[in-house]
């Protein structure tokens, strides 16, 4: 294609429709006449005005022409331009013109979207990369479609499907940044900066994100602590009775002597914030052969899938909720939830699925299966 005879349509020159707003401005400055009754501006002034072309006001009003009205006198006169009409008039046109929303054409593959969104919480893109993988668009009642056909579906309302519904399309997140600073003195030897490449790669299974999440800020109340596997996304939560050095050090050695031997074939690597519930970092890796890394203050994204984790809690869990009012059944619920979540960045496999093509030895399987429900229920 030549750039002289192209025809892409630019932001400079692409068309768009007259508004409803650009219509009442005409309507006004037609329906102002001289003392002759002629009009005083003109269709050229009218489209310098509102920054369109002058054939586009031209074509506006010469629909109205059409309209016919009898006044008292019996004559037949040319309707004068109405916004209103104008605007439904356009509104009907469009209705019309529009093709038929491809989900419409497919309703078991619709009930099967609704169904996924409302009841199992997935995000368009998941069940999209789910049927791909699935080869559900070669079913009958099923269509190849794309993620944001979903989206537009949810707008124009074609599915059944509210805001309320979606997990994340009411959310507006306000983000706040902070300088990087040093990591203090204590901590200096277990900085983030020293953790090796391959952990940053995320090239081997066992590396893992630490954090603690709370209901009510105030008094002393039951937390979550959360940990992350970086190569899997595989997810485990365990109950704590408050936020505190001793109740993280106490959760550990409960996974320790669960795990025994296979501790350190699970967790090589825990990288955490520098909140006070790790000061007793030493005493979380004694025994074992588990590294231990620090992000820097006020550094979060430093390890973001905990973070992006946790937001997932949150869904289920919203802040100034109290975790004493959530079982120790909901919360491995919650757990289960999030490991058999197709993602986007494990080619639309779960968590779950990820781990399990990292181990071929069945009693370490078993184990790191079973350590989210055991461990909370000690």
């Amino acid at each position: 294609m030549s750039v002289i005879n192209n025809t892409i349509k630019t932001k400079q020159n692409q068309y768009h429709h007259l508004t409803k707003e650009q219509r009442c401005k005409i309507e006004t400055l037609v329906n102002i006449k001289d003392e002759n009754g002629e009009r005083v501006y003109s269709n050229t002034y009218i489209a310098n005005f509102l920054g369109v072309h002058k054939s586009t006001i031209s074509r506006e009003l010469r629909k109205r022409i059409k309209s016919k009205i009898m006044v008292m006198t019996g004559k037949i006169k040319n309707k004068p331009y109405n916004a209103t009409d104008a605007q439904n008039d356009y509104n009907f046109k469009r209705s019309m013109s529009k093709a038929k929303y491809k989900l419409d054409q497919y309703p078991k593959m619709k009930k099967f979207i609704e169904e996924k969104i409302k009841k199992d919480k997935w995000a368009p893109d998941a069940i999209v990369g789910y049927m791909k993988i699935h080869n559900m668009f070669e079913y009958d009642g099923y269509c190849e479609i794309t993620t944001p056909t979903i989206y537009y579906a949810i707008h124009h309302h074609v599915l059944d499907i509210k805001l309320s519904d979606m997990r994340r399309m009411k959310y507006d997140p306000k983000y706040e940044y902070h300088e990087k600073k040093d990591i203090t003195e204590s901590k200096r030897e277990y900085s983030i900066d020293k953790r090796p490449e391959e952990i940053n790669k995320r090239e081997v299974f066992g590396h893992f994100e630490l954090d603690t999440v709370l209901g009510k800020r105030s008094g002393i109340h039951e937390c979550l602590m959360t940990l992350t596997e970086r190569k899997t996304r595989f997810e485990m939560i365990f109950k704590l009775q408050s936020k505190s050095s001793e109740e993280v050090v106490n959760k550990f050695n409960q996974i320790k002597e669960y795990m025994k031997n296979n501790f350190n074939k699970i967790f090589k690597s825990i990288t955490t914030d520098n909140g006070t519930e790790f000061s007793d970092f030493l005493k979380i890796i004694e025994n074992t052969k588990t590294q231990i890394y620090f992000c820097h203050p006020y550094c979060s994204g430093e390890k973001g899938t905990n973070e992006k984790h946790n937001s997932i809690i949150r869904y289920f869990i919203p802040k100034g909720e109290l975790i004493e009012n959530y079982s120790y059944e909901d919360i491995n619920n919650i757990v289960s939830w999030m490991n058999n979540y197709p993602r986007k960045i494990l080619n639309y496999k779960t968590p779950l699925e990820a781990f399990l093509d990292e181990f071929n030895d069945k009693n370490v399987i078993n184990k790191i299966y079973k350590l989210q429900e055991k461990v909370n229920n000690i």
